[in-house]
């Protein structure tokens, strides 16, 4: 299988590569607000740890993801007495570029911890070294060349503690050719495990198999069973084909941390209908015929048959479903909520004519109460 020559790779930032930085940039920032907001966490701090973070800016001059976020923490008074970054690269010179565009920054001598830089090969021994305490809530970022370096026993590591998130970028063809590829067989066992393999192997033999769609399922489980319990998937095709190419994968543990990740890839994809994104990112327009007319009324018919009879609000409702899919965000389940409603189907606590509007739309705010009819009661 071909390797990513990194020199070309970091010469000139690419469309999905801009966009993958800008989500990752996003989270990050957004995550370490919350961290380090919580009560419990006592140590105020929390770490970005970053394992392939690359040389700094492309020579475009386009700023990579390390630089994204420490410009950012810099302008924050919270991540700049916060936040630890760590940066590895295995190559020196990378890890030396990076530390001089860093180091370069403005008042970068105003953070409470300096960056720490790193040139080795990324594994378990790695992250021990980093010295973190369990209770620091942690985020890693794997954006590495191949597809061999993210295995489960790393993500059940890094996994270990309740606090942890991750992200990592996954190659999604070569993967697939490499499911079927004997040279590739052991390092496909290590990702997937022999029956798991095994059963990719028999689907990929069905001439009607969505290869990326049993892929990414796969992926899933695996990474669930390595600790990952939400698992939320965007993807990047370019402008040549509609064939899949690459992965943003997104790993988390906690509901909260999930609807942010999905928020965030929701504005950063390309195509949205009726308000609801279809997650990813294309160089050229998505064919029309792959969207549903209105994807809210099939969330309406999940949400009467999870909640029936049942009394809850808002906020829950969505923080019980919205795991459950990789689509809808808040204002989308607002949206069906309040469809719901004008045809009587729920009510709400207050009325809709109790409640304020906004722009002409009677709101749907987080603390409203819904009551669902029983399953009987169902038109």
């Amino acid at each position: 299988m071909p390797k990513v020559s990194s020199k070309r790779f970091f010469a000139e930032q690419s469309a999905h590569s801009r966009v993958k930085a800008d989500i990752v940039f996003k989270y990050v920032t957004a995550w370490a607000t919350v961290m380090l907001n919580l009560r419990s966490n006592r140590r105020r701090e929390a770490a970005y740890i970053d394992l392939f973070s690359g040389p700094g800016s492309y020579e475009d001059g386009a700023r990579s993801t390390p630089l994204l976020i420490v410009e950012e923490v810099l302008k924050r008074d919270l991540l700049r007495e916060g936040l630890r970054t760590y940066f590895n690269d295995l190559s020196k010179a990378h890890t030396e570029s990076l530390r001089q565009e860093i180091g370069s920054l403005p008042h970068i001598t105003s953070l409470r911890w300096q960056p720490e830089y790193k040139s080795a090969e990324a594994s378990i021994g790695l992250i021990d070294s980093l010295g973190l305490s369990s209770d620091t809530p942690q985020f890693f970022f794997l954006d590495q060349f191949g597809w061999a370096d993210v295995t489960p026993t790393m993500i059940r590591h890094i996994f270990r503690n309740r606090r942890c998130e991750c992200a990592f970028f996954f190659r999604t063809s070569r993967v697939i050719a490499a499911v079927t590829n004997p040279n590739a067989e052991p390092t496909m066992r290590i990702l997937f495990g022999s029956v798991r393999l095994n059963a990719l192997r028999r689907s990929f033999a069905s001439p009607r198999c969505e290869k990326e769609t049993v892929v990414l399922t796969a992926l899933k489980q695996t990474m669930r069973e390595a600790g990952a319990t939400h698992f939320q998937p965007f993807p990047f095709r370019l402008r040549e084909e509609n064939s899949p190419k690459h992965h943003l994968i997104y790993l988390g543990q906690h509901e909260k941390g999930l609807a942010i990740m999905k928020d965030i890839m929701g504005r950063s994809s390309s195509t949205h209908h009726s308000g609801v994104p279809l997650m990813g990112f294309s160089e050229s327009p998505i064919q029309p015929l792959l969207f549903e007319p209105d994807p809210i009324p099939a969330l309406q018919s999940d949400l009467l048959e999870m909640f029936a009879g049942r009394i809850v609000s808002v906020a829950q409702i969505f923080s019980e479903h919205h795991p459950t899919n990789e689509r809808f965000l808040f204002r989308n389940y607002q949206e069906a909520l309040r469809r719901l409603e004008e045809s009587a189907v729920v009510t709400a606590d207050p009325h809709a004519k109790n409640r304020p509007k906004r722009s002409g739309i009677v709101t749907m705010s987080e603390d409203v109460k819904i009551t669902f009819p029983s399953r009987k009661a169902v038109p």
